[in-house]
């Protein structure tokens, strides 16, 4: 079924929450140190928080279904993909800081850094 309001609320509510923790990380030093050390932890935090309040606002099954899902989809094919030469050179100009990708602003935003030996 397909219920446009309720998936632009959970849209919204994952939106407001992930920009608060960016903002939040950016301005108090104990939370950017929390999210460098403990980085799933604080992934684990906002997709929490994001299904808490959609809980009491309703429209939990449209959140995990229509957002939660997706984005499990992306990481799934972002851990299973070939690892060709070309995308072992783009991986280097991108941990050089030649090259940004989305997702790498994505995971950065999220303190998800990449490691230096992958």
């Amino acid at each position: 079924y397909f219920q446009p309001f309720q998936l632009f609320l959970g849209a919204t509510a994952l939106t407001l929450v992930f920009v608060g923790f960016v903002w939040t990380a950016e301005n108090k030093i104990a939370v950017r140190r929390f999210r460098r050390n403990h980085p799933s932890v604080c992934l684990v935090a906002i997709l929490g928080s994001s299904y808490l309040l959609l809980s009491i606002l309703g429209g939990v099954n449209v959140f995990l279904l229509g957002i939660t899902f997706p984005v499990l989809i992306i990481l799934l094919h972002a851990s299973v993909r070939l690892r060709s030469l070309k995308n072992k050179l783009e991986n280097r100009l991108e941990s050089i800081g030649l090259k940004r990708t989305p997702m790498g602003l994505l995971l950065e935003a999220l303190g998800q850094e990449q490691e230096a030996g992958s």
